[in-house]
């Protein structure tokens, strides 16, 4: 009984990480994609705001472009740009990790920049997330 329960254990992790993996980390570049929708950093937080179950519907999996001014700059563990979109005094936005081989060292606090990116829907304490991000020259 115990190495059945194993088992299943097993097998549904490795589903669950089949799964964050794609729904976060696969698929090609958004760069040659046409974006789904097209919108504001603000207005994209105040819709994930207002209704947080229609918004994962509408824009999960979708590639979004965004236009905001960096609210801050930062990288995360594997060395990728991350950029925030947020209000001033706000804790929440939108957050967009760009792709490895995106060129970010032109960037700055306070740019006002267009991106696309994939949507992976919202975190408490970060805001609406987007990945696989490109800067739109």
């Amino acid at each position: 009984m115990k190495k059945i329960f194993g088992v299943l254990l097993v097998l549904l992790l490795i589903i669950a990480a089949v799964g964050f993996y794609a729904l976060n980390m696969s698929g090609d570049s958004v760069e040659n994609k046409v974006a789904d929708h097209t919108i504001t950093a603000s207005a994209l937080y105040a819709e994930y705001s207002a209704n947080e179950n229609a918004s994962n519907k509408k824009y999960i999996g979708k590639t979004i472009e965004i236009t905001g001014s960096i609210s801050e700059l930062s990288e995360d563990q594997e060395g990728a740009t991350v950029l925030m979109f947020t209000a001033p005094g706000a804790m929440e936005g939108v957050m967009c990790t760009l792709d490895k081989d995106e060129q970010s060292t032109a960037l700055a606090v306070g740019q006002q920049v267009k991106l696309k990116g994939q949507c992976t829907g919202k975190l408490d304490m970060t805001g609406v997330v987007l990945n696989k991000g490109v800067l739109i020259k």
